[in-house]
């Protein structure tokens, strides 16, 4: 049976329109696809940084201060850590006076206090207390170590910060071999730290990086639910 002149007209007007709507759906789909890819990609990487609670009870000068935050500070920019340092009252002071001092803490939050004198039994120049997460330096036994070594006091107490904040994020059983946590700080360690200085390996910065990245989600979510229940 022979067919219409118009009925074919009509096939062929469906079929070239069917093509044309599959091409431009598909067209739709790369693009979205795309668009996703450029999305995902123009993410930027959330920052690794940590914050220091700083409480001077030994009641070092200023320069001191600035001298021990900027080296330490230079050993965590190396494991692509910033470090932001904030002053915090003492006992008895005043906290109007120490505006950078955030009233309520979180787990993006560490704590270290400088205390003046430690007891005998340590000979250590800090300690670290890893659940509480607070860090304790004690500055007669790193300017003891410094006049033995004729070296700057700053300097070693930089190095004795970065180990104690170390621990902090790494855990307690974290000492290594070599680097910024070594556990054993003999005078070889010493003068390396008067030189060149110690740093953390690879594998203990990306670590680092990735508690930090944890524990700043998780303190900015209960940072949200305290404003929330301010409200």
């Amino acid at each position: 049976m022979t067919r219409k002149p118009e009925v074919s007209l009509i096939l062929v007007v469906l079929f070239l329109s069917s093509l044309r709507n599959l091409a431009f759906a598909s067209g739709s789909l790369d693009g979205l696809d795309s668009h996703n890819q450029r999305s995902t990609a123009d993410l930027p990487e959330q920052r690794a940084s940590i914050f220091v609670l700083v409480y001077n009870y030994a009641h070092l000068s200023a320069e001191t201060l600035d001298q021990v935050r900027d080296r330490a500070s230079l050993i965590f920019q190396k494991a692509g850590v910033e470090v932001e340092w904030a002053d915090c009252p003492l006992r008895d002071e005043d906290p109007s006076l120490y505006p950078g001092c955030p009233a309520v803490m979180n787990k993006a939050y560490v704590s270290i206090r400088i205390f003046p004198q430690t007891a005998a039994r340590i000979q250590e120049g800090g300690e670290a207390f890893v659940a509480a997460r607070i860090a304790n330096i004690f500055w007669n036994r790193l300017d003891e170590q410094a006049q033995r070594l004729k070296a700057p006091a700053p300097r070693l107490m930089a190095h004795t910060v970065a180990h104690e904040l170390g621990h902090l994020l790494l855990g307690s059983n974290s000492h290594s071999p070599k680097g910024i946590m070594t556990a054993r700080w003999d005078a070889q360690v010493l003068t390396r730290i008067c030189q060149e200085g110690l740093y953390f390996n690879n594998q203990q910065s990306e670590f680092i990086r990735s508690e930090l990245r944890k524990r700043h989600r998780q303190g900015t979510g209960i940072e949200n639910a305290q404003l929330m229940a301010q409200k």
